[in-house]
């Protein structure tokens, strides 16, 4: 991992300096990154780079640290008539120069930046608008920090490292932690869109973009139909524009994002487009063969690889330190592969279809909730009079009647609520979970407090575009980008994202919601818009996910097993005082005589967040020379 920091401290300039120089190794996780920073009186930058991208500029007016993954960029030279030959700092420089702290909003891509303004003594950081680079802080009245990563923040020494309670209750329910609040109390994440400004004492946090929802007036499919296609392949080709095309590929898992995204880089002129697929070495967790099918149709050079449970034993210390708070998503096992075998093979600029799903109505849970909203249709007094009273009067028992009490139960809860029901805490009560002292201290905690928050507040005025939101804070930017980012980023190249370009985006809260799932056909439009470039095998393909055997390997891996057995029934673990006892042997005990992955991926998350413990919490790991 690499990445920028900087900070704004009163008192002593030599100790600001000094702090500042610690946070900058804080970042530092390979020998091969470079190191530098810059400060005046009040204020300092830093990066640790392992990329181009990753850079400090430096003029009379502005220090600036930055990690932009920016593209486009000759039209935002033109807006301020800075030479092409100049580098990406002087461009933002210029930027804020002339627009201010709107200039964020201009930028095309994935960024970090962290500006200190020398003239205005104010210090500015910001995001881009989904959060596929990330940036947290810390402050209280003496400091201010901001950093690439949580545990980088840490080696300042100015911040208690107290674990905050609902940070693990998040992990076990969601399998990564929710923002804007991180693992540790004391220090917080700068949510998708957002832009943290300091001056004279003061700290501000603002949304400067946001999606939003229900804005188009347009209503023919057709029409829309074809302005979809042509944007994404305009954003497709700005992407990877200025990349060699032996030097640009893109994941393909055999689903209707990455291969959409493959077919239109062979369209743009990448050809043959390369595209890069993993399954595993257990055969009933392969889906190569969509994938397959994808790469014949667009001519694509086809790389796959196998993934055992060798690879992953291997590599698992380390895609745990690249993630600097504890990261349960299964997922990040097949990306780090796939993005490991493109590095391989050349590649430095990798495509992902990440985004497709919650802009455009794909994911399962979408149609499901459609039926549970069925029964609301059926009148208020056939229901609440004939229908709940005669389930409730049947005999207890299975078939038919369970399943009709169930669908009912589901459809009379809060739309949030019905969405959420499968997640662990709500099945499983937290009583049986925690120890009781760390069941006090979790508070008020309820797993639907941040899925509700994001709902009530989304620009939106439908149902399903209000869950779409949902997803895009949560499942997309909580998940999705920092499992994609962090492992590409291990494997030692960048991923880049044409379904989260600005124009796409916003164009996807043009389209009205009845279009996106049509009755119960997910992503309506979107497969209207790419039927002719698609093979009808994936368009009509089931979408099921992408399934990872890490609950096979917890059973039937001899390492995975000890490993699992050892940590989390260790002295060390329990004595952190999170989870009961029982409950872990039951945990266990539950996993070896089921036959799904339910309780295998809750191990996994538990895992995982005893190893991050150790490297991050008991013993931080420290970068050879």
């Amino acid at each position: 991992m690499s990445g920028i920091c900087g900070i704004w401290q009163s008192g002593e300039r030599e100790r600001m300096i000094q702090t500042l120089a610690t946070v900058k190794e804080g970042l530092k996780l390979t020998p091969e990154e470079r190191t530098s920073q810059a400060c005046d009186r009040y204020a300092g930058v830093a990066v640790s780079a392992r990329f181009d991208t990753q850079r400090l500029y430096e003029d009379p007016n502005t220090l600036l640290a930055y990690e932009a993954d920016l593209y486009a960029l000759q039209e935002l030279r033109s807006q301020v008539g800075i030479d092409e030959q100049l580098g990406t700092g002087a461009l933002l420089a210029a930027l804020y120069q002339r627009f201010g702290c709107d200039f964020v909003g201009r930028l095309r891509g994935g960024f970090s930046i962290v500006l200190w303004d020398r003239r205005d003594r104010k210090l500015i950081a910001a995001i881009d608008g989904f959060g596929i680079s990330r940036l947290v802080y810390y402050s209280d009245s003496r400091v201010l920090l901001v950093g690439s990563r949580v545990d980088a923040l840490l080696q300042s020494g100015e911040i208690d490292p107290e674990v905050k309670p609902a940070a693990i209750a998040n992990l076990v329910n969601f399998s990564v932690n929710l923002g804007p609040d991180t693992i540790f109390r004391k220090i917080r994440r700068l949510a998708p869109g957002t832009m943290l400004v300091a001056s004279e004492g003061e700290i501000r946090v603002t949304q400067y973009w946001d999606m939003r929802y229900g804005v188009g007036d347009d209503r023919n499919e057709s029409r829309l139909a074809r302005k979809l296609e042509s944007i994404v392949q305009s954003a497709v080709a700005d992407t990877c524009k200025e990349v060699e095309a032996s030097q640009v590929g893109a994941f393909l898992s055999g689903g209707t994002d990455s291969s959409t995204v493959v077919g239109m880089l062979e369209r743009v002129g990448k050809r043959p487009a390369q595209a890069f697929s993993i399954g595993f070495q257990e055969q009933s967790f392969n889906e190569l063969g969509y994938a397959e099918i994808a790469a014949r149709k667009f001519q694509a050079k086809h790389h796959t690889y196998l993934v055992g449970a060798d690879d992953c034993f291997q590599a698992l210390p380390e895609m745990v330190r690249f993630f600097d708070e504890p990261f349960g998503n299964s997922s990040a096992i097949p990306t780090y592969f796939c993005a490991r075998l493109a590095a391989q093979n050349g590649v430095r600029i990798l495509l992902a279809g990440d985004g497709g799903d919650e802009l455009f109505g794909g994911n399962e849970r979408y149609a499901t909730d459609r039926i549970f909203e069925v029964y609301q249709v059926i009148p208020k007094l056939l229901r609440k009079g004939l229908i709940e009273p005669v389930l409730d009067r049947a005999p207890v028992g299975g078939g038919i009647l369970r399943r009709a009490r169930g669908y009912v139960r589901r459809a009379n809860m809060p739309a949030v609520d019905r969405f959420i029901s499968f997640q662990f805490l709500s099945v499983c009560p937290p009583a049986d979970v925690f120890e009781e002292d760390f069941r006090s201290a979790m508070g008020r905690y309820s797993i639907g407090e941040v899925p509700n928050q994001y709902y009530v507040q989304a620009p939106a005025q439908d149902h399903l575009d209000r869950l779409l939101y949902l997803d895009v804070k949560i499942t997309l930017g909580d998940s999705d980008l920092p499992k994609v980012t962090r492992m590409c980023e291990l494997a030692g190249i960048r991923a880049r994202f044409p379904f989260l370009d600005r124009s796409v985006a916003e164009f996807s809260g043009c389209i009205p919601a009845r279009l996106k799932v049509k009755g119960f056909e997910k992503r309506y439009l979107f497969k209207k818009a790419f039927r002719e470039l698609l093979p009808i095998e994936i368009i009509q393909k089931k979408k099921h996910g992408f399934g990872i055997p890490v609950a096979t390997w917890l059973k039937t891996d001899a390492r995975f097993r000890e490993l699992a057995h050892d940590l989390l029934q260790s002295q060390r673990a329990f004595e952190r005082g999170y989870f009961r006892r029982s409950f872990i042997s039951e945990l266990f005990r539950k996993h070896e005589s089921d036959t799904s992955s339910y309780y295998g991926d809750i191990l996994w998350s538990l895992l995982v967040l005893e190893l991050w413990h150790r490297q991050v919490v008991d013993q931080p790991l420290r970068t050879s020379a």
